[in-house]
């Protein structure tokens, strides 16, 4: 998105203000926007705006785990809970949803307390089926207070 000042007198100065919904943005990005004048030696500058975008909080090697294996098997599984903010990051709590009820055991290994944190979840279930669920940490931090884990359990051999 750009703001400007649509006209400027000969010999003055505006500015021009670029910002970028970093919603959908992770990692380095760049942003070109071209401005054009009526300036003869000038008609246009290309300005160009670049950034790295960071989450608060990661989670490596993402927000989903799986836990595969035949029939029998208890398989464990983990995810990194990593704090990218200057501030300590404390886990509060973490909780099945209703639809992991019984079925995973976890917990959580402090790796560096405050910065990373490994969670590592293993099936319980004893069933034949698959599952698939969440499970939702709890956090301090003011930005991202609620983290949620997707947990599928698939037997080999299952149709």
């Amino acid at each position: 998105m750009a703001r400007f000042d649509r006209v400027i007198p000969p010999g003055g100065t505006g500015s021009v203000i670029l910002t970028v919904d970093t919603e959908r943005i992770l990692g380095e990005f760049a942003k070109r926007a071209t401005v054009w004048s009526n300036d003869p030696e000038r008609q246009s500058i290309d300005l160009e705006l670049t950034g790295e975008v960071r989450p608060y909080i990661s989670l490596d090697p993402g927000g989903y785990v799986s836990l595969w294996g035949p029939e029998g098997e208890v398989p464990t599984a983990y995810v990194d809970i990593i704090n990218n903010s200057e501030r300590p990051l404390e886990i509060e709590s973490i909780h099945p949803d209703h639809d992991l009820k019984d079925l995973v055991k976890w917990r959580l290994e402090r790796v560096k307390p405050g910065f990373a944190y490994r969670l590592v979840i293993e099936d319980v279930s004893h069933g034949r089926k698959g599952y698939t669920g969440h499970l939702i940490v709890r956090t301090n931090h003011p930005e991202k207070p609620v983290l949620s884990v997707i947990v599928s359990r698939q037997v080999s051999g299952e149709p």
